[in-house]
């Protein structure tokens, strides 16, 4: 696939925390193709890439302390053990709730 046609695929970012064979959490954004083919974060993770994107990234130790927040960071698929993908956030959960709610 050429630059021009990768760079025209509508992509959508997804929270994941992801735990590390050393011990360390990594929450950060990978963002996935929208819709289709890959569109799930665990076609996203079975890819033949070796290493994952993160934007938005804060790496916690083995303490829980923080180490570091970087706006990008490439993670080796062979150092994670584990990776969770966020919920919605509270204030979607409300809203969805209110959504639901019979009256």
């Amino acid at each position: 696939m050429n630059p021009t046609t990768q760079a025209a695929i509508a992509r959508e970012k997804h929270r994941v925390r992801i735990y590390t064979t050393d011990g360390w959490e990594i929450q950060g954004e990978v963002s996935i193709p929208a819709g289709g083919y890959n569109a799930r974060l665990s076609d996203f993770l079975n890819s033949p890439a070796l290493f994952i994107a993160l934007t938005n990234s804060v790496v916690y130790g083995k303490d829980g302390k923080q180490l570091t927040q970087e706006s990008f960071l490439s993670v080796n698929k062979q150092a994670i053990k584990l990776v969770i993908e966020e919920s919605e956030t509270a204030e979607e959960s409300l809203a969805t709730e209110d959504l639901l709610t019979v009256r």
